[in-house]
């Protein structure tokens, strides 16, 4: 199966949800990132004696993108062996797709609650006293996008998209 028209259009879904390039690609970023988790979590469980040979022709102390990319090859081609290319894809596609059902559900969420709905504002009121809501917030904030008095996130109105 071809994911990469898939991917394209997770991207695009993506960008018309308010995302912008820079934050897709961040997005990548950590998709690729939990990639490379599941697949060591994987070999280690699975082949330890392979875990281990695999650090050995890992490059340390990375220092550009194309050796970055060399090890993520190597640490997929080592986890997955055929199948590399197309589980990376696969992992990529599901990762972009539920970004997509999770801003759709937080956004629909933040409509709901601005317009009163008492299920949206219990749940947003359920969240407030949150560690990570806080974190969020903060993380928000430091991005250009300022809570409101309530507690609710909003956009400044210059800032426009994710």
């Amino acid at each position: 199966m071809d994911y990469t028209q898939q991917i394209e259009a997770a991207k695009q879904e993506l960008l018309s949800l308010g995302f912008t390039e820079e934050k897709y690609n961040k997005l990548l970023e950590l998709a690729l990132e939990e990639l490379v988790d599941n697949a060591l979590n994987e070999l280690q469980e699975k082949d330890i004696d392979a875990l281990q040979a695999l650090e050995s022709k890992l490059i340390p102390d990375v220092t550009s993108l194309d050796e970055a990319n060399k090890n993520l090859e190597l640490i997929l081609s080592v986890a997955y062996g055929e199948k590399a290319v197309e589980t990376k894809q696969k992992m990529l596609l599901d990762y972009l797709n539920m970004t997509i059902e999770e801003t759709k559900s937080v956004k629909d969420l933040l409509q709901r609650y601005q317009a009163g709905d008492p299920t949206a504002v219990a749940a947003i009121e359920a969240q407030k006293d949150n560690p990570e809501l806080e974190e969020l917030v903060k993380y928000l904030t430091e991005e250009g996008v300022t809570p409101s008095v309530d507690g609710v996130v909003s956009q400044s109105p210059q800032q426009t998209s994710l």
